[in-house]
């Protein structure tokens, strides 16, 4: 007799017996498998929310709207073109309320994960703020906490509704950074400018996401651009490129 059919037996057996006593343990029966903690996985409706809430700011992504937004800054040091692309003094002033209500804390050095806990719990309320002020549907600081919420979310239970959000956001984000950077060919946008970490880590997040997606040839194209603006390769890239041993891949 199989161990699982003595198993099913001494079960009916136990029924059946007066006073329901249990039977001694069979010590050729199978031991049960160990519990396992499983993330509970989010309500529906959450996930519909949060959905929701990274496909706001698509409509708004425009290269003009976003370089208008995010004025370039152009230094020359040791002979070498620096840029460092961040949100001008309009944007700042609209983003100071944002901040107070759902900032997240800033990742150090090249971590893309941080603490996002006000906007992890408030899709709605985020959304509303994206529809009611549109002007923060284009900026940095804002796409930068809505993929690190995403990454916090689906860090807890898996969802792939959330996480195509979140790549057809990053995707659009680092577009837009790549378009802001044409007009100086060769340039750097150095990660050990502080300033300019929002802006590299929307690329970082695309070519993580990319990763993830097995979507070599677009995370390869963005690792280059991104080596090709920072020589000093602060994110590790050029190890991640030569693993995956693929051609070259043009600029997305």
């Amino acid at each position: 007799m199989s161990a699982a059919a003595s198993a099913q037996l001494r079960a009916s057996a136990t029924l059946a017996r007066p006073g329901n006593e249990p039977l001694p343990p069979d010590p050729e029966a199978p031991e049960a498998p160990a519990p396992r903690d499983v993330a509970p996985h989010p309500p529906h409706g959450k996930v519909q929310a949060w959905t929701e809430l990274l496909r706001t700011p698509l409509p708004h992504l425009e290269a003009e709207a976003f370089a208008q937004l995010h004025p370039v800054r152009v230094d020359q040091a040791d002979g070498v073109t620096l840029l460092r692309i961040q949100p001008g003094q309009e944007v700042k002033r609209a983003l100071a309320p944002w901040t107070r209500r759902f900032g997240t804390v800033v990742p150090v050095f090249t971590s893309l994960e941080a603490e996002a806990n006000d906007l992890l719990g408030a899709p709605e309320e985020a959304a509303r703020w994206l529809q009611e002020r549109p002007l923060l549907c284009c900026t940095v600081p804002v796409m930068d906490d809505l993929l690190i919420a995403a990454r916090g979310m689906t860090a807890q239970a898996a969802t792939s509704g959330i996480t195509r959000a979140a790549r057809e956001l990053a995707y659009a984000a680092a577009a837009l950074v790549v378009a802001a950077s044409q007009r100086w060919p060769g340039a750097q946008i150095p990660w050990a400018d502080t300033k300019n970490r929002p802006t590299l880590r929307l690329v970082a997040q695309a070519i993580d996401l990319a990763l993830a997606a097995q979507d070599h040839a677009r995370a390869l194209a963005w690792m280059r651009w991104m080596l090709g603006r920072d020589a000093d390769d602060a994110h590790g890239w050029r190890s991640v490129m030569d693993s995956l041993r693929q051609p070259d891949a043009s600029e997305p």
